[in-house]
């Protein structure tokens, strides 16, 4: 039984790993065809193109369940693993135009 493919509609999150890059991303998808997204509003990942990351499906869809959920399981299990997640990004509410790790809202 294969998953449903998840959304690349314009305005969803993806957790993504960029190409030759150590971390954990969550992109903003800008564009569905050809696929673009953003990690961060200005600067080099600003504008990721396909072949700069890699899309982790099951990540994507846990997050995308604590958004609707509004719960924050996907962030606890990656700091719980001692993993970091990224993102500079205003609409996850980074205000300073740099990349952040972002913590689970209890952890905040």
């Amino acid at each position: 039984m294969s998953e449903t493919p998840i959304s690349l509609e314009v305005g969803q999150y993806l957790v993504i790993w960029i190409t030759g890059v150590i971390g954990t991303f969550i992109a903003e998808i800008t564009q569905e065809d050809p696929l673009e997204m953003k990690v961060e509003e200005t600067g080099p990942y600003a504008r990721l193109k396909y072949g700069d990351f890699i899309i982790q499906n099951e990540d994507t869809r846990l997050l995308r369940k604590d958004d609707a959920e509004n719960t924050c399981v996907f962030l606890e299990r990656e700091q719980q693993a001692g993993r970091e997640v990224i993102s500079g990004l205003k609409s996850l509410g980074v205000t300073d135009g740099k990349l952040l790790c972002l913590l689970p809202a209890a952890a905040a």
